[in-house]
């Protein structure tokens, strides 16, 4: 094939709208992921409790690129789950997104998630060890603190937290 006709192709793909869309799927697919890598590689400041929170929005976004068809997301999704399973979904990451007020606070259904209530109370088995008592006092008593804003949680300052994602 000579100079000419690989122009002409070259300069047609350039100038189809086909190309200029997948170029622009590419981009709404990439784009939250981007920020996502960049919130964990981040020196700023400590980004556990936005990780998980982070990616799994990103994921809804990367639905919303694919108008909801499961078969053309789902190769990428398993992607991003391969890699974050065992590494962004600890029990502490999802501990850290369920007491992270930014989420919290904006969705109560959180606390209905059977894999992020499993996630907390393995960190709280975790972090107090042999002291069911403990346990139960931040299970039972704390978090329910937590959960209704009692005490410390409701202050000004603490409630900050609940409007805006402070990681940004």
């Amino acid at each position: 094939m000579g100079e000419e006709p690989k122009r002409q192709m070259a300069f047609a793909t350039v100038m189809s709208m086909t190309f200029w869309n997948g170029v622009t799927l590419c981009l709404k697919v990439l784009g939250p992921l981007v920020m996502v890598l960049q919130l964990v590689d981040g020196d700023r400041k400590p980004s556990i409790g936005f990780v998980y929170g982070e990616l799994k929005n990103t994921k809804e976004e990367i639905k919303e690129a694919y108008k909801q068809v499961e078969t053309n997301y789902r190769p990428i999704l398993d992607v991003i789950d391969g890699k974050a399973k065992s590494r962004l979904d600890s029990a502490l990451h999802l501990t850290a997104y369920f007491l992270n007020p930014f989420y919290f606070y904006k969705d109560h259904t959180i606390q209905d998630d059977p894999i992020i209530m499993d996630g907390v109370l393995t960190c709280v088995e975790a972090f107090f060890p042999d002291d069911v008592n403990v346990q139960d006092e931040v299970i039972n008593r704390e978090l329910l603190k937590y959960k209704n804003k009692d005490g410390g949680f409701g202050r000004p300052l603490a409630t900050m937290g609940c409007a805006t994602n402070i990681d940004s």
